[in-house]
């Protein structure tokens, strides 16, 4: 993270005036900006070919960051699709098209898995699809048709409840070999910890949890004799009430007009299901359910709930719910902590402002500002006090914060990728925000925008980590309400188009993805299979295990001579699946510890050893690169015994402190 310095601070400083500034600025302040951005007409037809110009620019700057030419077939697609969505009633708009052309080029940012070698490889039908999904999109959000009453759309919501469902709990997607290879190495990451905390071992003591104590926990309280089955409950449950809270939220913010709603409900199944499953290979947001509501239910709850409160600062019990519900997201994990404290914290400041003169305003915010901490206090000690009633010692800040400190895989930021489409959502929702605040000041409608912003603004923390374009697709649900809510609020032409072109394209560029196993999962009728037992084949032995001959028969061999358990170290760091669990030491899930510090591995060991007291073995590929990780474990264990078994070979580990 030391090479994220100057990124980490932009962000921390652009995230305190995102938080703030409804603080400082009066509710009834017109500016210039302010003018063009509320949609008031320019006094000249200057401005109007200036604000051409500009956007002409930034589209041209664009082609330049994706590594496209002005006449290659994806700018020469885009253009069409600008000069289609910008013709109104036989008129053209000159400067509708050149928006739409500038928001459309910084989406293909987005398509990080079809840039190769400085430019964009798409085919010219998937072109053509593209074309034709994007421009009927925009057009049913343009639509006139309304419906005849003005009434959440329930039966809709149903429907669209049903189809997520589906697509959550269906397991014949997991027949492709990548699918199911990636659903065992990221399940496991969630049931190692649940396991060793059934063990006895004390999480942020003993182990990290790698997403937190919420997943872990919950898994734990499931498990019985397989935690592994749990999981596939626990995940599906969580994904469905994450997408369908989205819907609500969307539904909400959609006008009342079945075409538009509609096309609200394909992007919320297309941000939910799909731009979150891996486009380069798409499976299911299952495969890794820390992409979807593992991480951000908590975060959505709290939003839910503080949208659904109307005066929510006149009433005692619904401020303590959302103190409840705080609490809850920061016990959840440490990135929840983050997201759901970035939502409340501001949001609790700005409705708890005083008016008055500017000495008035600062005690208001510092008497608020106190409660908040008070309130952080309280957490920490019930935390501390309830963590040594069970332990016997408390948990130590490393234990929370390991993999805060060690994000899996960091990556630089890729400054030609999905970055620009992330900043130019965040600032089409803030001129939305400032609009509405000069307009109508403190408002329903402004508070429902302050608050996406805010978490859709925190939640790119998620992506600073890793780093990874892939991490920005994984927060679309929360970008795409930030769009719905400056579409639906917007009366600059500008801000309308360009938010729904941005949203437009979240449909449109689906054609591009690699559809090879739902493909396959289509002809071979396997969409309504929901057989949880899948779990199973994460076990050597198995047809679509990856071990070899060799690891299989040391394994099967160590179990029936011995009878203790075994942990395998090889490429792919995945957990072996035991009924019951049988964890020994820190490192009971290898995919946890992969990108961990040698140092700290030896401390999480160690402090097992002690606990636990349990022999193990570790088997190892003799083609993996094992020697630092094996010194780990002779840190805290001694070699009782070696055994050979062809490319495999096994340690024997008893703990040294008895």
């Amino acid at each position: 993270m030391q090479d994220k310095f100057f990124v980490l601070m932009t962000y921390a400083l652009m995230g305190m005036a995102i938080a703030l500034w409804p603080l400082c600025v009066t509710e009834k302040r017109a500016t210039i900006a302010g003018d063009l951005i509320s949609g008031s007409k320019p006094p000249t037809a200057t401005i109007t070919w200036l604000t051409a110009i500009v956007f002409l620019i930034g589209a041209i700057g664009v082609t330049w960051i994706i590594g496209e030419s002005v006449a290659s077939p994806l700018i020469l697609t885009i253009i069409l699709v600008a000069l289609a969505t910008s013709i109104s009633g036989g008129r053209f708009d000159v400067v509708s098209m050149l928006v739409g052309f500038f928001s459309l080029c910084v989406s293909v940012t987005l398509l990080w898995w079809r840039h190769w070698n400085g430019s964009v490889d798409i085919s010219w039908y998937k072109l053509s699809a593209f074309f034709l999904i994007t421009l009927v999109c925009t057009r049913l959000f343009s639509a006139r048709v309304t419906m005849e009453e003005d009434r959440f759309p329930t039966k809709a919501l149903i429907v669209y409840t049903l189809v997520a469902a589906l697509l959550t709990f269906s397991t014949g997607i997991f027949d492709d070999r990548y699918a199911f290879q990636r659903l065992w190495n990221h399940w496991g990451a969630y049931v190692g910890p649940s396991e060793l905390l059934l063990s006895g071992a004390a999480i942020f003591h003993d182990f990290p949890a790698q997403y937190g104590l919420g997943p872990t926990a919950l898994i734990a309280g499931f498990c019985g004799q397989d935690c592994w089955h749990a999981m596939y409950f626990i995940a599906g449950f969580v994904t469905l009430a994450y997408s369908v809270l989205l819907a609500v939220l969307a539904l909400s913010l959609s006008r009342n007009r079945w075409p538009e709603r509609l096309s609200v409900l394909a992007l919320c199944l297309a941000t939910s299901y799909f731009w979150t499953a891996y486009p380069l290979h798409v499976n299911s947001p299952m495969t890794t359910p820390s992409v979807s509501g593992m991480r951000f239910l908590p975060a959505m709850l709290l939003l839910t709930y503080l949208l659904l409160s109307k005066d929510i600062e006149h009433s005692k019990p619904k401020m303590l719910v959302a103190h409840v519900l705080w609490a809850l997201g920061v016990l959840w994990s440490i990135e929840s902590a983050f997201y759901v404290t970035f939502l409340w914290w501001p949001y609790y400041l700005f409705i708890r402002r005083t008016q008055g003169d500017l000495f008035s305003r600062v005690k208001g915010f510092a008497r608020a500002g106190i409660s908040l901490f008070a309130a952080g206090v309280v957490l920490v000690i019930v935390f501390d006090g309830i963590f040594w009633l069970i332990y016997k010692e408390g948990p130590t800040l490393h234990g929370i914060l390991a993999y805060a400190i060690n994000p899996p895989g960091p990556l630089p930021i890729n400054w030609h990728g999905a970055v620009w489409y992330f900043l130019l959502v965040t600032v089409v929702g803030l001129c939305a925000s400032l609009r509405t605040w000069r307009m109508t000041g403190d408002t329903p409608v402004f508070r429902r925008g302050f608050l996406l912003q805010l978490l859709s603004y925190g939640a790119v923390s998620y992506f600073l980590g890793r780093s990874h374009d892939n991490n920005l697709l994984n927060i679309m649900p929360l970008l795409l309400l930030v769009l719905l809510q400056a579409i639906s609020t917007a009366k600059s032409k500008i801000l309308s188009k360009m938010s729904v072109v941005l949203a437009a394209t979240l449909v449109g560029w689906l054609p591009t993805f690699g559809w090879q196993a739902w493909d396959e999962d289509v002809m071979q009728g396997r969409v309504l299979t929901f057989d949880p037992k899948i779990t199973d084949e994460f076990s050597p032995g198995q047809p679509r295990s990856a071990l070899r001959a060799d690891a299989l028969y040391g394994i099967k061999y160590i179990r029936q001579h011995y009878g203790e358990p075994v942990t395998v170290l090889d490429g792919s760091f995945d957990l072996m699946h035991s009924s019951p669990p049988a964890p020994w030491s820190a490192i009971h899930g290898p995919e946890n510890f992969a990108f961990m510090p040698s140092d700290e591995r030896r401390e999480f060991l160690y402090n097992t050893a002690a606990s636990l007291k349990r022999t193990g073995w570790v088997i190892v590929n003799r083609r993996f690169p094992a020697d630092d990780w094996l010194a780990d474990f002779d840190f805290a264990y001694q070699r009782t015994a070696r055994l050979e078994f062809g490319r495999y070979y096994a340690i024997r580990y008893s703990p040294k402190i008895h």
